[in-house]
């Protein structure tokens, strides 16, 4: 009870808007705690369960995704019409519902949820996106955005020490049994449905901050769908798009593809599951340790610029796509194996490389989401809507093309993303900083050219 009265009163003494953003990563906190959680062992899951083809975990996420990138062109209406807040109850909902089909799990049921998850997916991002804009100014921006994202990704290392500490308790090792599916799928739906009822009780913004991202009267469906697409050919969007194509196939490696390497490498031990919880824990780890040294520490990490904190980042990634190459056969993303990569697999590199993944991963998805908000105030529903839509599009290729390609191949698609992602990104951030220095010139000059007269300066008679 004191550890909860602490945590309201420490709550209590922010600012409103600062509390709502805490309250809204609660909620993200709990929902992908059990998604993300989930992610990591969902095609071993289903290559351990029976009459489910081999590969249908990758397929599942591409329809996932394939429907995620189509729906983010009505997900900016559909946030506009019901709401953030409402939007993200019933985006919630859709994955609830994903996550309770396995306690039960079957082709038919794992494709069709998998399509409604990817509606879900397209409106709980574009209102948390929209909800977040609401909240921020352009100087919290970063700050908030990096905090949101340092407890978004908490839940990867929360959810790893529960499947830890589940693989340990079963004694599972590179076999997922029933009887452990159901209790981790329990849970798992469990937490969703408390990550919805954090969400559904957060207040409106503050007036003031909701005032100045609302961009004129409300738009009709039709207008919002076209604003959206008016956006797309937006100088600054079509380099970013190159971005957020990249995120989209790192997001694709790290969250499924690589979980699924650790899991088939017999190399690396007699208990790879356990490995997989490690990993998502590293990973969790290094995602928060990210987003917290940009959010607590945001004016300092502001001064080294948006652009060179995606630098280290594409730099981070960089090195752990080379030790994947070297730790790892060729074909460990595709099937159980026998075989070594390089050198013989090693678990604590395998282990560290989790670690960088996620790091390097919040590195740029912490500053794509600082520059929206900062650049996109009036337009940030669209502007998320089609971050979300080129990030799902490539992940949803990579899923798909995933039982084909062997894992170098893999690495070379990312390696060559991950380059010209980072030219796009500075460019497209030396091109913002262009405009607000012009802006800030042009109304200095007419603060010079136009002083006030005696007349305005003397309170009237």
């Amino acid at each position: 009870m004191r550890i909860c009265s602490a945590i309201y009163h420490c709550l209590m003494g922010l600012l409103p808007e600062t509390r709502n953003v805490v309250q809204l990563g609660a909620g993200f906190f709990f929902i992908f705690l059990a998604f993300n959680s989930q992610g990591f062992i969902e095609e071993p899951v289903i290559e351990s369960s029976k009459g489910i083809d081999s590969g249908a975990g990758y397929y599942s996420l591409a329809i996932i995704y394939f429907v995620f990138t189509f729906a983010n062109f009505v997900a900016a209406p559909i946030v506009d019409i019901i709401t953030a807040k409402w939007a993200m109850v019933l985006g919630g909902c859709c994955y609830a519902a994903f996550l309770a089909g396995f306690l039960f799990l079957n082709a038919a049921y794992l494709y069709i949820s998998s399509a409604v998850l990817g509606f879900g997916a397209a409106i709980i991002w574009t209102g948390q996106g929209t909800y977040l804009a609401k909240n921020c100014t352009e100087q919290t921006s970063g700050r908030n955005s990096s905090m949101l994202w340092a407890m978004l990704q908490g839940s990867l290392v929360g959810g790893g020490i529960f499947l830890f500490a589940t693989f340990q308790a079963s004694g599972t090792t590179d076999h997922i049994a029933e009887g452990t599916v159901k209790i981790l799928y329990s849970v798992f739906t469990v937490l969703a449905i408390l990550g919805i009822v954090i969400i559904a009780f957060l207040p409106p913004p503050p007036a003031h901050l909701a005032v100045a991202t609302n961009n004129g009267e409300r738009k009709d469906y039709a207008q919002l769908i076209v604003s959206t697409f008016k956006l797309m050919p937006n100088r600054n969007m079509l380099f970013l798009a190159i971005v957020f194509a990249y995120t989209g196939i790192e997001q694709s490696f790290w969250t499924g593809i690589y979980p699924s390497c650790i899991s088939f490498t017999k190399q690396l031990g007699g208990n790879t599951n356990s490995l997989v919880a490690l990993n998502a824990i590293l990973s969790g780890l290094g995602q928060c340790i990210a987003g917290g040294l940009f959010g607590v520490l945001g004016s300092k990490t502001a001064k080294l610029g948006r652009d060179m904190i995606v630098l280290m980042g594409g730099i981070i990634h960089l090195v752990a796509f080379g030790l994947v190459f070297l730790n790892f056969p060729f074909d460990a993303n595709l099937k159980k194996t026998d075989e070594i990569g390089f050198i013989q697999p090693n678990v604590p590199i395998a282990l560290g490389i989790g670690f960088l993944l996620g790091f390097g991963d919040a590195c740029w998805n912490t500053q794509i989401y600082a520059h929206l908000v900062a650049n996109f105030p009036k337009q940030s529903s669209q502007a998320f809507a089609l971050y979300k839509f080129y990030q799902s599009a490539l992940s949803c290729a990579a899923f798909f093309y995933s039982p084909s390609l062997q894992l170098p191949y893999h690495l070379i698609i990312m390696v060559v993303f991950s380059l010209l992602a980072a030219v796009a990104f500075f460019i497209v951030e030396r091109m913002s900083k262009r405009t607000e220095s012009s802006r800030r010139s042009s109304e200095d000059e007419i603060i010079e050219t136009d002083p006030p007269t005696y007349s305005e300066t003397v309170d009237s008679p």
